[in-house]
């Protein structure tokens, strides 16, 4: 039985969708005007889950008209995949009574291919024996949201100088690395510090600091991998995750940012200035060391560089047993 019929040009809701417990007089309320001109995506469809309405909003998100679906399987209609994990989602997987929209997302296959992400609130009713007497999806277009909400998560990623990520970001990546990667990898994680950075601060001002960080940060981007994770870990200080990298290849890394540092000349107002750059570089394999552990090795080691001053070396390291 279509949940929806047509009568004097007017759509009406049958008694049986609407449940025992609603009042009559809802059910001879047209609901034409309300569906046809509803700003979300409506779906109805019967106890077989067979489509029996789709209102404009819906033709137009499917892709699809009512002509073409009235009575078709609803899973042959409406394909939707789990936000994160792009897992195909059932109606059948949501709770049995009204779920309001939430904060996750699901993706819409769209008819002719693309997805696009939709909040859904899916609404069943049971007949007095306990059957389900229909379906009821309400779609709402979240490309807008989604984008909105990715650009936040984005920014809150990144610093909003250097545009590189942010030390938590890092410390996760890390993390991660340690907790997914089972064989012995070479890996390597530096601390990098800038010297005379805070001379430059207090002689040319916050402005100039803040376009040294930004220049600098884009030679260091310049001289690492794809994979490779650089991050700035506030003030004058970056962190450098370097995946599935052998001790000697780090360390010729480790030289190539320091020449990138040491080559730089900030120009502000006429003048000229020069930075240096500590490094602190600690050498590991996956399995063997904890996250405080590698992060204490690379302090350590970026500030026994710190302490070498001019006349030292530059760049310290510290192998891992």
């Amino acid at each position: 039985m279509n949940h929806l019929h047509r009568n004097r040009n007017h759509f009406f809701m049958p008694r049986a969708f609407l449940g025992s417990t609603s009042d009559a007089r809802a059910v001879d309320t047209p609901l034409s005007d309300v569906f046809e001109h509803f700003p979300d995506a409506l779906i109805l469809a019967d106890g077989e889950a067979r489509v029996s309405y789709l209102n404009p909003a819906a033709e137009r998100l499917l892709g699809l008209s009512l002509n073409n679906t009235h009575g078709h399987a609803l899973d042959k209609v409406l394909t939707l995949q789990d936000g994160e994990t792009r897992h195909p989602v059932q109606i059948g997987d949501f709770p049995g009574q009204h779920t309001p929209f939430a904060g996750s997302f699901h993706l819409l296959v769209r008819n002719g291919g693309g997805a696009i992400p939709v909040q859904c609130s899916v609404a069943l009713t049971r007949s007095g024996s306990g059957a389900t007497a229909g379906y009821m999806i309400v779609l709402r277009n979240a490309s807008g949201l989604q984008q909105y909400i990715d650009k936040l998560v984005t920014q809150s990623m990144h610093d909003e100088h250097s545009r590189l990520l942010r030390r938590a970001e890092l410390v996760k990546r890390l993390w991660r690395l340690l907790q997914e990667t089972d064989e012995s990898e070479p890996q390597a994680f530096m601390f990098l510090d800038l010297d005379n950075f805070k001379s430059v601060n207090d002689t040319a001002g916050h402005a100039a600091g803040d376009l040294a960080i930004r220049q600098i940060a884009a030679r260091l981007k310049d001289q690492v991998r794809g994979r490779d994770t650089l991050a700035r870990l506030g003030g004058d200080e970056f962190g450098l995750l370097l995946e599935r990298c052998p001790a000697e290849r780090a360390r010729q890394r480790a030289v190539q940012l320091h020449r990138a540092v040491e080559s730089y000349v900030l120009r502000w107002n006429g003048n000229s200035y020069r930075l240096g750059v500590s490094i602190g570089l600690a050498l590991f394999k996956t399995h063997q060391h904890s996250l405080n552990g590698i992060l204490a090795a690379a302090d350590a080691a970026c500030y026994q560089a710190k302490r070498n001053g001019s006349s030292g070396p530059h760049i310290q390291e510290i192998e891992l047993d």
